[in-house]
């Protein structure tokens, strides 16, 4: 019935069965959904409370729930206490960080929207939600775009051909071009500073040097990108083996993405990563490559991120 938008007999046969069973906690969490959904906050408030104060087994989904339930009303400081607890209670569960990434996304705090985004993806490197709200913070600093560029491409490699892919691809082939002009025969380089780590310097260096890659102009789309993101990761990837101190982009990003650009599967990867681009051209490569397909899913399963 909720599935259907028939909230008020969800609602009902929910409370029929609180009758029965007063403590159930998936009936106290779904009513309090359906009851979100029409707009009944302060009835929806006393059931997720119920499950909080009890420590049910979805105590921390019902944070999580509370929090999103804050911040959809425009109330950030009463949704950033409420993630805040929940993680102090259950530190473990990777919504909690998600979500409260987002609202401090929505609040401006960029920085501390990158802290939690980053403890999601530690918690689940498979979450390409998480992947794509690092990418698009970072996406918003061209002193990061590589940071940004990479986060797309994790995302992309596990969200293939969603509305969300199309944007997301849109925005590589922004960054591959990003600060690379070509003017009367020469070749302009502009490279924005990054105070805080001086490695994304020279990593964004590598970005905008790729596209002036020997012969890459007679390539096609996918072998442009091919080559440029296998010149990018093997130089990133070296810059990264001489960093002393590493934070999450580079032991996470960097260092993962160096393995994958020294195995044989980068001609994979960038038709996957540019999929949405001529897909049946690529459905067609990928079909005529399926052992290729299958080693990659065997090699990504043992090489986790750091």
């Amino acid at each position: 019935m909720h599935d259907a938008g028939k909230f008020e007999d969800a609602i009902a046969k929910y409370k029929e069965a609180l009758e029965l069973e007063p403590n159930n906690s998936t009936a106290n969490y779904e009513i309090a959904y359906s009851l979100l959904s029409t707009k009944k906050t302060k009835e929806a408030i006393t059931y997720l409370n119920k499950l909080i104060d009890g420590k049910a087994p979805n105590a921390a989904s019902a944070y999580d729930m509370l929090g999103s339930m804050y911040d959809n009303e425009g109330n950030t400081d009463k949704a950033i206490e409420t993630y805040k607890l929940g993680i102090k209670a259950y530190p473990e569960y990777q919504g909690l960080y998600y979500n409260l990434a987002i609202t401090y996304v929505r609040a401006g705090k960029n920085e501390e929207a990158l802290q939690h985004a980053a403890k999601s993806l530690q918690l689940n490197p498979k979450h390409a939600s998480s992947h794509r709200l690092y990418a698009v913070i970072n996406m918003t600093e061209p002193a990061n775009k590589i940071a940004a560029l990479l986060a797309y491409c994790n995302f992309l490699i596990l969200e293939t051909t969603s509305e969300r892919s199309v944007k997301a691809y849109q925005d590589i082939k922004t960054i591959l071009n990003l600060g690379a002009t070509p003017s009367e025969g020469t070749k302009n380089i502009t490279i924005t500073s990054n105070k805080k780590d001086p490695g994304y310097d020279a990593a964004n260096l590598a970005v905008s040097m790729a596209s002036f890659s020997p012969g890459i102009a007679n390539l096609s789309e996918t072998d442009q990108l091919e080559l440029q993101l296998k010149t990018i990761l093997g130089i990133v990837g070296e810059l990264s083996e001489k960093k002393k101190d590493k934070d999450f982009f580079w032991t996470f990003y960097v260092d993962y993405f160096y393995k994958l650009s020294k195995s044989e599967y980068m001609p994979l990867i960038a038709r996957i990563v540019s999929f949405t681009s001529n897909q049946e051209e690529k459905k067609k490569w990928i079909k005529e490559h399926e052992k290729m397909l299958t080693d990659y899913s065997v090699w990504e399963s043992a090489t986790p991120h750091n």
